[in-house]
């Protein structure tokens, strides 16, 4: 059997678990946990911190956890007549979990004996599931605004060289000038290295590309897998394609990639699932499209701190459909008036 290309794997998990993976993901999921008994054994481990995740902030000795999950997790690794392949596969479950903290999943109650608060390499954790936005003041005074379904981590009061942030989804950066200590966030593949900026960067799964948008200073985005790079200047954007890993320049026309951090939902040009998805993310809801057959939108819009019923009134007029709200449980329908 041809083994499929699992460069990707940790992303392909995380997918899964979220329930946004294709159909065609989902086998290659399932090829890869056929494969070996210690790959299924990692599969489910990583799913049962998925299911025991925590909206709250986290802190953690990273080290230390990673030795405590390995050994609860590989109890019989020794098993394996392949010295390499235990090694390789360490070293992939290790950068799984490592990925896996960065949406939330809450080690903490997981493991019983927790490491101490007060050790130097403490991992800071902070995640929101839909519907909710939280604004976040770093050791050195720079300032985040974390949106709905994302997560960030960082070691507690950085490095002596550096400000190093892992991201997952999408935030809002005010980062305070500091000539000896870059600031340089991480996400899909990406570094963007900053002194003293403001910047958007959107990074959600579903989505073909990771958008890096400046608002004032300048920042370098680099793919960490190749030599390229840019450099911005305030209102430029850049699209990295998750694909073909090409890095693409556009200009913004306004602030409008951080106005959801003030309660706003913009829509530009939008096609039919993004607008749906932003709308599920924003306001903590699903939204069953099934009875809805027209979804070919472009569709342009600004909503400010709304509610979703008068959100979903004015798409509705606009694009035709009908819509009923039970709880957090939506449908849309064809217009038959």
């Amino acid at each position: 059997m041809n083994l499929p290309d699992y460069y990707d794997i940790e992303e392909l998990i995380v997918r899964s678990l979220q329930g946004n993976a294709s159909q065609k993901e989902l086998q290659k999921l399932n090829d890869w946990r056929s494969l070996s008994e210690q790959n299924e054994k990692s599969y489910q481990l990583l799913a049962k911190i998925w299911a025991r995740k925590s909206p709250e902030p986290v802190a953690l000795n990273y080290h230390k956890l990673e030795e405590r999950i390995l050994a609860a997790g590989f109890e019989d690794a020794q098993d394996d007549p392949s010295p390499q392949l235990k090694q390789s596969l360490i070293y992939k479950v290790a950068a799984a979990l490592l990925l896996l903290c960065l949406v939330c999943w809450s080690y903490i109650r997981l493991i019983p004996d927790q490491p101490s608060l007060e050790d130097e390499e403490e991992l800071v954790v902070t995640y929101n599931p839909t519907g909710q936005k939280s604004k976040i003041t770093l050791p050195d005074k720079s300032v985040i605004w974390l949106n709905a379904e994302s997560s960030l981590s960082y070691l507690k009061g950085f490095s002596d060289s550096i400000r190093h942030i892992e991201l997952a989804g999408e935030a809002y950066f005010e980062v305070e000038p500091d000539q000896n200590r870059p600031f340089v966030v991480e996400t899909g593949g990406i570094s963007t290295v900053a002194l003293g900026t403001s910047f958007n960067i959107r990074n959600y799964p579903e989505e073909s590309a990771i958008h890096v948008s400046l608002l004032s200073g300048k920042v370098k985005v680099t793919d960490r897998n190749a030599s390229n790079e840019v450099l911005l200047e305030p209102f430029e954007q850049v699209q990295f394609q998750k694909k073909s890993r090409v890095l693409k320049m556009t200009q913004l026309s306004s602030d409008q990639v951080s106005t959801w951090k003030d309660g706003i939902i913009s829509f530009k040009a939008c096609p039919f699932n993004k607008v749906i998805k932003t709308l599920e993310r924003s306001y903590d809801v699903e939204i069953d499209t099934t009875g809805y057959t027209y979804s070919d939108w472009n569709y342009t819009g600004k909503f400010d701190n709304m509610s979703l019923e008068i959100v979903l009134t004015r798409i509705g007029y606009s694009e035709s459909f009908q819509f009923s709200i039970n709880g957090r449980q939506i449908k849309i329908y064809n217009d038959r008036g």
